[in-house]
């Protein structure tokens, strides 16, 4: 890249033969133009390894297997684990860093894994309830010839309901 530069091409003829995204060859040139051969040599990033107690491993699974809601007073009821990631660093300071994948594997560690929750129905404590309901879908599925069925429902719309939604859990 460098040398194409050198011999004149312009960056879209660079990235039509070297098949390399604009912005990344202009980062090449710019690098090598900043600070010479130098500014062009891969170096690895040095990466402070941080240790991660069993303390700290308690305090994320503790963390994670309540709801953000109830617990911790948040606008979500259930953890995404880059949320869960951002919180236990930068609310609890727990770590100064750590991933995603990292968390997960926590997780893992003590039998925490995502689960998606089933759909409940509500029962009724009616004794009539089933005899009601019997007679709702008998005039629902097979109405009487020139009828008009009207529904009046003291509690409101019935609907499914979820009771803990998705969220980690131990296993």
């Amino acid at each position: 890249m460098i040398l194409l530069r050198d011999e004149g091409y312009t960056v879209p003829k660079i990235r039509r033969i070297t098949n390399h995204h604009d912005n990344n060859i202009r980062k090449w040139i710019h690098r090598f133009n900043e600070k010479g051969i130098d500014g062009i040599v891969s170096r690895k990033h040095v990466r402070n390894a941080h240790k991660i107690t069993e303390d700290i491993e308690r305090k994320m699974v503790e963390i994670a297997t309540n709801d953000p809601r109830k617990k911790y007073k948040l606008k979500f009821s259930t953890w995404s684990l880059r949320v869960l990631a951002g919180y236990i660093m930068e609310e609890k300071k727990l770590v100064e860093s750590i991933s995603h994948t990292e968390v997960k594997n926590v997780l893992v560690k003590y039998g925490i894994e995502w689960r998606n929750s089933k759909t409940v129905l509500g029962k009724s404590r009616d004794p009539e309830y089933e005899l009601k309901k019997k007679r709702i879908e008998e005039l629902r599925y097979n109405p009487p010839q020139d009828s008009v069925l009207l529904y009046q429902d003291e509690k409101g719309p019935i609907a499914a309901k979820t009771y803990g939604g998705p969220s980690w859990c131990s296993t």
